[in-house]
């Protein structure tokens, strides 16, 4: 095991990573390349880690850009940064370490979900996204995205690697 695949150092990644995008969004992409540069580098087995990435960041881009477009989130000037990009590619990597707790039980990743959308709050405080329907409105939409979200992604990430030869 490589020291990011280890628990605490994936956690402490991760949120750095996370602080990288939403409050450096543009200005910090530098920072915030190296760091996903460094994690998916040193990672023992980069397909098994893409495959397991994969699924939960294309989801998690394709529900983000849609709510963009619909207007529950306005990102200003661009319609959806690349920094939310990165952010959906660093997120995944949580779930089988620092998040591994979650697949141990069904209903977990379903709490977690209703909470998780807390964060799009605290991007908002940090003046990353702008939520025009209003804080509440945008949780009563994020809530159930999420608690569906959720479990589905912790399911990716405990896929195996399958090799065709």
């Amino acid at each position: 095991m490589t020291l990011v695949e280890k628990t605490w150092f994936n956690a402490v990644w991760f949120q750095t990573t996370w602080f990288s995008c939403v409050l450096g969004r543009e200005d910090w992409m530098w920072l915030t390349a190296v760091l996903i540069a460094f994690h998916y580098a040193a990672v023992s087995n980069i397909r098994f880690e893409l495959n397991r990435v994969v699924p939960s960041a294309a989801l998690g881009i394709s529900i983000d850009f849609a709510l963009a477009v619909t207007g529950v989130f306005d990102f200003g000037s661009t319609l959806f940064p690349l920094w939310m990009v990165c952010l959906w590619l660093v997120f995944p990597t949580v779930l089988p370490r620092a998040m591994a707790f979650l697949g141990a039980v069904w209903w977990r990743p379903i709490i977690l979900g209703a909470i998780a959308p807390m964060n799009y709050l605290a991007g908002a405080k940090f003046g990353a996204v702008a939520l025009p329907l209003g804080d509440v409105t945008t949780m009563i939409i994020l809530v159930p995205l999420w608690m569906i979200m959720l479990p589905l992604m912790v399911r990716f990430s405990q896929r195996e690697l399958v090799i065709e030869t």
